[in-house]
């Protein structure tokens, strides 16, 4: 892990994120950029009577403020490290995954956020639009909208894993990611049930079937390894985020589809942003 991308809103999110940025550093050193995207004028500011000249004023006066606030943020939770401040113009969503790619990040580090009654059940627009197009590990925490800066511990990683192609990649990224960190690993799987796949009842006998053709599957997954194995059977979100609890993870390694269109982020990997409590590195 070469170069780090932290995006900043200049909300107390960001002392929260540069935190885990920071014990991630101290682990496995790093480049920080700290990255503000100043978003276009609103649609009313556009066409203002008063035409290009004052349009013109107010966005080098939002880029001005934005620059200031930008060289002051996150200084102190960032000491001592190498960080570049960088300011651009557009859509934050598209600006931070084009950055990104130009300049070959390894991660981005995103808080999460929901709004008003719907803050348990949404991921702020930019994450979810960084999270589906971004083509690095994306690192999210649902808990950094509380920045509780105490010391931070990575003693346990845990590979989340559906048993999917991309299982085996996500087993891979969370084994190296837990050897830098000198973490243990944990292996996760939530299993819903033959019944919940086919939509009627079968016979025991045919679940059971099931059930060992999963064992059979994490365990092709998990061989050669010396690691801990914990299938339980449940919705995927819920259980895995359980899991994370009782097995007292630090962090959750999980899968993150590659098809086009809103079924990216499934159903699952919203809950377990939301309800392991611990940041979710999607691979």
């Amino acid at each position: 892990m070469k170069r780090v991308l932290m995006p900043v809103d200049f909300s107390p999110r960001d002392a929260a994120a540069a935190h885990y940025v920071k014990q991630l550093h101290a682990k496995t050193p790093f480049e920080t950029i700290l990255l503000h995207v100043v978003p276009p004028p609103d649609y009313e500011a556009a066409v203002l009577e008063a035409g290009g000249p004052i349009l013109q004023e107010l966005m080098d006066t939002r880029r001005k403020l934005a620059q200031d606030r930008l060289n002051s943020t996150c200084n102190a939770e960032l000491a001592g490290m190498n960080v570049a401040r960088v300011l651009l113009e557009g859509f934050p969503n598209e600006r931070i995954i084009e950055y990104a790619s130009e300049r070959e990040v390894d991660l981005i580090v995103l808080p999460t956020h929901g709004y008003g009654p719907f803050r348990r059940f949404l991921l702020g627009s930019v994450t979810a639009k960084v999270l589906h197009d971004a083509e690095c590990a994306v690192l999210t925490g649902a808990h950094m909208e509380d920045p509780k800066l105490e010391q931070i511990h990575f003693n346990k990683i845990a590979a989340a894993i559906d048993l999917s192609d991309g299982s085996a990649k996500v087993i891979s990224e969370a084994k190296a990611l837990a050897d830098r960190l000198g973490a243990k690993l944990v292996i996760l799987h939530a299993m819903s049930g033959l019944n919940a796949h086919v939509g009627f009842n079968l016979e025991k006998a045919h679940e059971l079937h099931f059930e060992s053709a999963v064992k059979e599957r994490v365990a092709e997954l998990t061989k050669g390894l010396d690691v801990e194995t914990l299938i339980e059977t449940g919705d995927p979100g819920k259980t895995i985020a359980s899991l994370v609890k009782s097995t007292h993870t630090d962090l959750v390694v999980i899968a993150r589809s590659t098809s086009h269109g809103l079924a990216v982020m499934r159903s699952y990997s919203y809950s377990i942003v939301r309800e392991s409590g611990v940041p979710v590195l999607s691979v």
